[in-house]
C-alpha cells in the first residue's frame, strides 16, 4: 500500500496544493561519488557518500496574479534564508514511496506574462526547481 498521503511537496509546516501543479519530476536519492577509480584488472572500485541528495522541478498550472503570490507565499514560508532562497521541504520520495525533508536551493524562477487587460494578469506555467544541499 502507497504512503502517498495526497501532496507532493510541503514547504516549511505549509502543503502546496496540487492543484497548482501540472508536473512533479523528482531524481531521488542521487548518489554522489567521492571517488572512483579502476584497478589492474580494469574493474571499476567506487567511493559513494552515504548522504542522497534529491533533485525536484515541478510545474505550476497557468497562474492569475493572485495565484502566483500564494504559491510564492507557500514557498516563502519553507525559508530558512531568504537571501541564498534556502527552503526546508518535504517531498514525496518516489524511490522510497515515503516522505522525506531536507534543505534546498531554489535557483533563479522565470516568470512569464501570457496575458494581461487591466487587473487581470495570466501568467504561463513556472517551472522551479529544487536542488538539495
Amino acid at each position: 500500500m502507497s504512503r502517498y498521503a495526497g501532496y507532493f511537496l510541503a514547504f516549511g509546516r505549509t502543503v502546496l496544493p496540487n492543484m497548482y501543479l501540472s508536473s512533479f519530476s523528482s531524481t531521488p536519492n542521487q548518489r554522489t561519488e567521492l571517488s572512483a577509480y579502476r584497478d589492474n584488472n580494469n574493474l571499476l572500485n567506487r567511493a559513494t557518500s552515504p548522504n542522497f541528495k534529491t533533485k525536484i522541478t515541478f510545474k505550476t498550472t497557468p497562474l492569475l496574479i493572485d495565484e502566483k503570490i500564494t504559491v510564492q507565499n507557500i514557498i516563502a514560508g519553507g525559508y530558512t534564508n531568504y537571501r541564498e532562497r534556502k527552503a526546508r521541504v518535504t517531498y514525496y520520495n518516489d524511490e522510497t514511496d515515503s516522505y522525506n525533508t531536507g534543505d534546498f536551493y531554489l535557483p533563479d524562477i522565470n516568470f512569464t506574462v501570457k496575458y494581461c487587460s487591466g487587473r487581470t494578469v495570466l501568467y504561463e506555467p513556472v517551472e522551479i526547481t529544487l536542488i538539495e544541499y
